[in-house]
């Protein structure tokens, strides 16, 4: 196999049939595991490295290929001995920048996590292609490298995937007893620690949802949503109003569907880091349908809904805390 052909498998460039072939080709022993890997590691720091400053990639690669051809025949040795000449040959090859090419060079599998605080979103994308976004008080944990045949993160707090495409590679979404399994797809993800839920929405592709306490498996079309309710071990499956009520969040859009008051609460005080308290039970049920910025101001928002008056708000005296409580009916 070319080192071209490779470089183009890992920059994605590669046709499905093109790329089963590679991946065949890589799982046929273990001299031809380390070239792809090998390889994917010196463009992964070559890639960032750039970022931090130039350097020369055609002679770094000229390098690389040289010490392909003087590898010595396989004998066995020591695991730390290998993991010294691994070492050895990547450090003669970037002498800058040290800290970050030896965590980068770390060849074990190794857990990654990306977090997000109150008021935060972000975008990550993953050693296989996959890109999440995450909305706020969100983690997900993944390996550093993703090049087995099956691809794991783990979840918590809301995402949104369009996961790279690699037929044989199922990507998998795991949140404590739940399962979500794709090939190729575009879909959101929603599994607070303070909800007893999650919900998963379809935009394009096919999604296995699996939950291992009722042994339940359901294959979710586009534009098709489930929601398991886990306190009571009950799910339902219903058509998705439109894709904005799904991805507003990522073009900072707030977006409320039908939603209680209880509900809206839990998304504002993520979103701009505020309490919201409810002096009692029956004002959560309160349902709105509306829109906003996510630049707009908490309390224009909490004000314009109030204007409703469905219900009544004030504010603590840190200003950090609203309390809600029903409208007088007298």
């Amino acid at each position: 196999m070319t080192e071209t052909i490779l470089i183009d498998y890992l920059k994605g460039l590669l046709s499905n049939e093109q790329r089963d072939r590679v991946e065949d080709w890589y799982n046929q022993s273990a001299d031809n595991k380390k070239k792809l890997e090998d390889l994917y590691f010196l463009l992964f720091v070559s890639d960032r490295l750039n970022t931090i400053e130039s350097i020369d990639e055609n002679k770094a690669f000229t390098q690389f290929k040289e010490k392909l051809k003087q590898r010595a025949p396989i004998r066995k040795t020591s695991l730390l001995k290998r993991a010294m000449a691994i070492a050895a040959i990547f450090i003669g090859l970037f002498l800058m920048s040290s800290t970050i090419t030896l965590f980068l060079l770390d060849r074990s599998p190794q857990q990654m996590t990306v977090a997000t605080q109150l008021g935060e979103r972000a975008k990550v994308t993953l050693p296989d292609g996959t890109t999440v976004w995450l909305n706020a008080c969100s983690n997900i944990e993944y390996s550093k490298s993703l090049l087995s045949r099956k691809r794991n993160v783990a979840l918590n707090g809301e995402g949104y995937f369009e996961v790279a495409s690699k037929k044989r590679s199922p990507f998998i979404v795991s949140n404590k007893t739940s399962e979500i399994e794709v090939l190729g797809t575009k879909f959101n993800v929603k599994c607070n620690d303070d909800e007893d839920f999650i919900a998963a929405s379809l935009l394009e592709g096919s999604i296995l949802f699996s939950e291992q306490q009722i042994a339940l498996e359901v294959i979710l079309k586009p534009g098709e949503e489930i929601f398991y309710d886990r306190l009571n071990n009950k799910y339902s499956v219903h058509a998705i109003n439109s894709n904005e009520d799904i991805t507003g969040w990522i073009n900072g859009k707030i977006v409320f569907t039908n939603s209680t008051l209880e509900e809206i609460a839990k998304k504002l005080e993520r979103h701009y880091n505020v309490k919201i308290s409810f002096t009692d039970d029956m004002v959560k049920k309160e349902r709105f349908n509306a829109d906003f910025e996510a630049s707009d101001n908490i309390y224009q928002i909490i004000s314009l809904l109030e204007a409703t008056k469905k219900f009544k708000y004030q504010l603590h005296t840190n200003d950090r805390e609203i309390i809600i409580s029903s409208t007088d009916k007298n």
